[in-house]
């Protein structure tokens, strides 16, 4: 039987999913326990476009996804071998090096172009804009608007993946769609809606608020200790475990075949270089997961 992923590499349509962990590095993936990840594809290292959200997000919808440079390059995962898609736009390459060819500035006009129906939902800030969310034909946004309040905790219902039901409506009667989903389960403060809140957690985020995102508040500097940092890494890979459930619910439900792409749109510092979050050039800022592969049934 063909996967979606074949029928791609043949330049025909599939549906898509994108599946963004918000902060998520790469190993974080590589700890935590996935069985629907595992399930998907191969979990490689790949470099993130931008170092957080906004300009990440518009290189994946002008095009460049998260990019596996470590030998083997492979498949779908690296830019140098075969792309699942790319812009008319962009630079020439053989036109057996990619599948689908997409008409426009970004894939989401490419995608419509082609008649597919294009659905998006997140659950950080930068979705409340339009700068990330104008070009497709629905968009629904799910999170807390944390405008005074970064680390304000999160419950079920701030959580995209929490919605499958409101999701699977918008395309289960398309003949041809895109879905994208910002997955906040990763991001800071790393409580997942499901398991009772942590005041320890609690805690270490209210005293390493002053350093987050590569600040130093008058040259503040806090007291965060190695096991602190090691604690808020443990909550961004029980948070990611939980998403990956979430997922499971996702695709189980969603029309079938598609071809699934989940990716980090950056990673996180927990300590490293003596920073906690992500916003400035740093490995573990850039290191993300990648997976790639087709649910045919």
């Amino acid at each position: 039987m063909t996967s979606a992923l074949d029928s791609i590499r043949a330049g025909e349509e599939q549906n898509i999913v994108l599946i963004t962990l918000d902060c998520c590095r790469f190993d974080t993936a590589a700890r935590a326990r996935t069985p629907v990840l595992d399930c998907l594809g191969t979990l490689r290292q790949a470099w993130a476009p931008a170092t957080f959200t906004l300009p990440s997000h518009m290189a994946m919808f002008s095009g460049y996804l998260p990019n596996v440079t470590d030998l083997p390059l492979q498949d779908y995962y690296s830019r140098e071998r075969f792309q699942l898609w790319r812009l008319s736009r962009a630079k020439n390459k053989p036109r057996d090096s990619f599948g689908l060819m997409l008409q426009g500035d970004t894939i989401l006009e490419g995608f419509r172009r082609r008649g597919y129906r294009t659905v998006g939902s997140g659950g950080v800030r930068w979705f409340l804009t339009k700068t990330l969310t104008h070009e497709f034909d629905r968009f629904m946004f799910w999170g807390p608007k944390d405008y005074l309040n970064w680390f304000q905790s999160r419950t079920q219902e701030d959580f995209a993946l929490e919605h499958v039901d409101e999701i699977v409506a918008q395309v289960e009667a398309a003949s041809s769609w895109f879905l994208f989903v910002n997955s906040i389960e990763t991001h800071a403060p790393y409580n997942n809606g499901v398991d009772d809140i942590d005041e320890r957690l609690t805690n270490i985020i209210g005293r390493g608020k002053p350093i987050f995102a590569g600040r130093r508040d008058f040259e503040l500097e806090v007291d965060l200790s190695p096991a602190d940092f090691k604690y808020m890494h443990r909550a961004q890979i029980r948070a990611l475990e939980v998403a990956d459930a979430r997922l499971g619910r996702l695709f189980e439900r969603l029309p079938k075949p598609f071809v699934a792409i989940v990716t980090g749109d950056h990673g996180e510092c927990f300590g490293e270089l003596g920073r906690w979050g992500h916003g400035f050039p740093a490995d573990p800022v850039l290191k993300v997961p990648l997976v790639v592969g087709s649910v045919d049934s």
